[in-house]
């Protein structure tokens, strides 16, 4: 016999699926584009859907609220995570330094992409992680402002503003690269 609070989780842990399922591709594209590793974004996207599952208070349905909460959480894991990243990159390079022959890791054939795309995640890496993810949200993930100000938590008018500056910041960067 199951009891009214087993049924209540079996219909939170439903609603739970369909919200992962809706928005899981959507959140590892954005946070791959971020820390820039596939491993990494989906460590990210499970940290948030745990923290949508033990935070989310409403219902879990499919809404423009739900999933501005969603990349919200997840760029703020995703930070923490570069973040984290950071300091072990520089623990590896103290190391490193201490050791004459280092040999960096082969990224295999697999990653290889065009020279263009390349130089444009290079630009993009060189700006602000505020103004990445702006330009990742507005180009890659193709929102409205109204979206991304939901998501970020800006005014809609910043996010213009910002994406305004970070667009030229790009398109400088790349006319320096093709002039080299």
């Amino acid at each position: 016999m199951t009891t009214e609070g087993d049924n209540k989780k079996a219909v939170k842990l439903a609603a739970f699926d369909t919200i992962v399922s809706e928005y899981e591709g959507m959140l590892l594209r954005y946070i791959s584009r971020i820390v820039l590793c596939h491993d990494s974004a989906q460590d990210v996207v499970q940290d948030t859907f745990i923290k949508l599952f033990k935070n989310w208070e409403k219902e879990l349905v499919p809404s423009s609220e739900l999933q501005s909460w969603l990349y919200r959480v997840a760029h703020n894991c995703a930070v923490d995570h570069l973040r984290k990243e950071t300091r072990r990159t520089l623990l590896h390079r103290r190391e490193a330094t201490e050791h004459e022959e280092f040999t960096p890791p082969d990224r295999g054939a697999d990653s290889r992409v065009n020279e263009a795309a390349e130089k444009a995640a290079a630009a993009l890496r060189k700006l602000s992680l505020r103004e990445q993810q702006l330009v990742i949200l507005k180009v890659y993930e193709e929102k409205s402002y109204r979206e991304i100000s939901e998501i970020t938590g800006l005014k809609t008018s910043n996010v213009g503003y910002i994406l305004h500056f970070a667009m030229k910041k790009l398109a400088d960067e790349l006319k320096q690269e093709s002039a080299i």
